[in-house]
């Protein structure tokens, strides 16, 4: 598998088709123990919406939402992330915040910690990972470097006004796109990542 490192890429058929099969994964979503809100500065209000979806359609029973940058609010984006969710209508009580990571390996380490920490992390079985759909793939890596006897799923949050799969045609999207592509193989081989495991992360083909 090529490895382009900037998105400088002449957008060939074959390097879509690549994209989309490699990157752009997609797992069936079951019933889960947790759902793990990566925070965001570019797409919260997307995977807000995502995750008020899998509350009330009863698929998670609680929410880690783990992220220690600044908003241009001048709040963390686990506690702006949080509020929007309230508002959602997603019970306080049932979020979990974790407020200091700045990284999306901090987000899965400094969330199993806070589940430990809390006592909570044997009853966790199976996750749903809620992030920017362009970045789906890594999250998966990142909780199998991590986290790897979990169950993982993905429910990604689209921000731009195309689908995911016409990512091609919206220049931001296509931008967002290839970056992730140029550091996913990279990020692998310096051991941020792991390769899928089937048994515990099965993807839609």
């Amino acid at each position: 598998m090529t490895c382009p490192a900037n998105s400088h890429l002449k957008l060939t058929p074959q390097l879509i088709a690549e994209i989309n099969r490699y990157l752009l994964v997609r797992t069936e979503i079951r019933k889960a123990d947790l759902c793990l809100l990566f925070g965001s500065h570019r797409s919260a209000e997307a995977r807000v919406q995502v995750t008020v979806r899998l509350w009330r359609d009863e698929l998670v029973g609680r929410v880690l939402v783990t992220g220690g940058e600044y908003t241009a609010s001048g709040q963390l984006e686990a506690h702006e992330m949080c509020e929007a969710l309230v508002a959602g209508g997603v019970p306080r009580r049932h979020i979990i915040l974790e407020t200091c990571a700045t990284n999306t390996g901090e987000n899965v380490k400094f969330s199993v910690e806070c589940l430990k920490g809390l006592g909570l992390y044997d009853a966790i079985g199976s996750v749903i990972a809620v992030g920017s759909a362009s970045a789906s793939r890594r999250y998966l890596m990142t909780l199998e470097r991590h986290w790897p006897e979990v169950i993982k799923m993905i429910a990604p949050a689209n921000k731009y006004p195309v689908d995911v799969a016409d990512w091609p045609a919206h220049p931001e999207f296509a931008a967002e796109v290839l970056e992730e592509w140029g550091k996913t193989q990279p990020y692998l081989k310096a051991g941020y990542l792991c390769e899928l495991n089937p048994e515990t992360c099965p993807l839609i083909e």
